[in-house]
């Protein structure tokens, strides 16, 4: 798989504290026992990273403080909609900073980064406008839908928009360089 299965990988092990969250929810029906497994299964991944001495994000922390913040307001106010409303936070925060031209050129072998860098650019901006096209849609379905139906949303939509929109640019910048002659390697 290469660089592909090593982008994926990373990618659904940053999803599977929400999903087990959701799972649990979904399962139990109880927000606060799936907040507190949630938590307990985001809190175990860092704590392995750190004993297996791997860099932590920033993204990451800045995911574990959120979850601690809107976790926190939800079990002291016994209101759902805080610790619903944070995947929006979230999808905003990614979308700002997939706006600047260039953040995906570290998923790019250098010697690959100069030949589809306007590609990469490009799909920069789409992914930036799937986070706020998954934000808005997040937040409207805390306003106004029920938390089951938020729980499914959030376990379906963002998981598969993304993986099909990572699929659709690895294809596309695929296509596109191999009509130049040239292989490349998987792109974010």
């Amino acid at each position: 798989m290469g660089d592909f299965g090593y982008t994926l990988r990373y990618f659904a092990g940053d999803l599977v504290p929400m999903i087990v969250f959701l799972g649990m929810f979904l399962g139990s029906g109880n927000i606060v026992f799936a907040l507190g497994f949630g938590i307990s299964v985001s809190v175990a991944q860092l704590v392995y990273a750190l004993v297996r001495g791997r860099q932590i994000g920033a993204l990451q922390w800045a995911s574990l403080g959120l979850l601690v913040v809107f976790g926190g307001a939800t079990l002291v106010t016994q209101d759902a909609r805080f610790i619903m409303f944070k995947p929006t936070v979230i999808h905003v925060m990614l979308g700002a900073v997939m706006l600047r031209p260039g953040w995906m050129e570290r998923y790019v072998p250098a010697n690959e980064r100069d030949r589809i860098r306007p590609m990469l650019t490009a799909f920069g901006f789409i992914w930036a406008g799937l986070m706020f096209l998954t934000a808005a849609a997040n937040a409207a379905l805390v306003a106004f839908a029920d938390p089951v139906v938020w729980a499914k949303f959030n376990l379906l939509f963002p998981p598969i928009s993304m993986v099909g929109l990572f699929v659709v640019q690895n294809v596309y910048v695929r296509a596109r360089v191999a009509v130049g002659g040239h292989r490349v390697r998987s792109v974010i």
